[in-house]
């Protein structure tokens, strides 16, 4: 379990397989453990870098006055690849991850080589998304630990093996969770056109169960980003490293090894 001291923290971060390195940034409440369906196919061509960013798993909890901040990750983030001595590297990022990943690149744009981000947001959606929200921490502040875990859980019961790796990977308690949907959040897409990598932007083609339009938020982050490909999966949604993991990985790979993209069953790909 190594740990480096970056950015005045202690991150804890996993190393699998070795090769072209690719940073790898797990969703919210999860940890590095998150990313098991993708160990097989990148760690026998590419070294995985797996940390668990602040307020996750084995690193640092705290944050500067309490407050949960994504832009205080993203520079722990930087800071941790400079200890590793590392300025330019592939970056995968899921849901939460995506956001931390897409405003990496876009503060420090030449530690990013090629840019994968997969249900994510710009932005928040819509209006009646930022109510959901607001009912969501109401009726989570009310509610024992376990009880939110199995609520949310329920999203995902015609997935055992969805669930399965989440329940395997969550690594925060309720004050943390709290802590974290109560944090602004990170609007950044009329700064999309400043990433320079080649990235490729993946969703669900339409809404998820909690209402919000995943795919709106894809189809955002794709239309800002100038050299952009994008890839809606019909039935699918948050987090599709579980949900469709073969495709997931099949996919990112011939991106990264600039491979014409193939074309699945139910997915639909755009590209500029």
């Amino acid at each position: 379990m190594p740990k480096v001291n970056a950015n005045n923290i202690n991150i804890h971060y996993e190393i699998r397989g070795q090769g072209t390195p690719i940073l790898f940034l797990h969703g919210s409440g999860a940890s590095w453990k998150m990313w098991e369906p993708q160990f097989e196919a990148f760690s026998s061509h590419y070294q995985m870098i797996l940390p668990d960013y602040r307020g996750h798993g084995d690193t640092t909890k705290e944050f500067p006055n309490n407050k949960y901040d994504h832009h205080i990750i993203v520079e722990d983030i930087k800071c941790f690849l400079d200890v590793l001595g590392i300025s330019k590297i592939h970056v995968v990022g899921v849901s939460q991850g995506g956001q931390l990943a897409t405003l990496l690149a876009i503060k420090y744009p030449t530690y990013v080589d090629k840019l994968v981000v997969s249900n994510s947001y710009s932005e928040m959606p819509t209006i009646a998304a930022s109510w959901v929200l607001s009912l969501s921490n109401f009726i989570f502040s009310l509610l024992p630990y376990h009880t939110i875990i199995n609520i949310m859980m329920k999203f995902y019961k015609e997935e055992p093996y969805t669930q399965q790796i989440l329940k395997k990977s969550f690594s925060i308690d309720k004050k943390m969770l709290l802590a974290m949907k109560k944090a602004p959040f990170p609007t950044h897409t009329d700064q999309l056109y400043r990433i320079q990598s080649p990235t490729l932007v993946m969703g669900g083609e339409g809404k998820v169960i909690t209402g919000v339009d995943e795919g709106k938020g894809s189809r955002t982050i794709f239309k800002h980003i100038h050299n952009a490909k994008l890839a809606l999966f019909k039935n699918a949604f948050d987090p599709l490293s579980t949900m469709r993991r073969d495709i997931f990985n099949e996919m990112i790979i011939d991106f990264l090894e600039d491979k014409p993209t193939k074309q699945y069953k139910d997915v639909a790909i755009s590209s500029k």
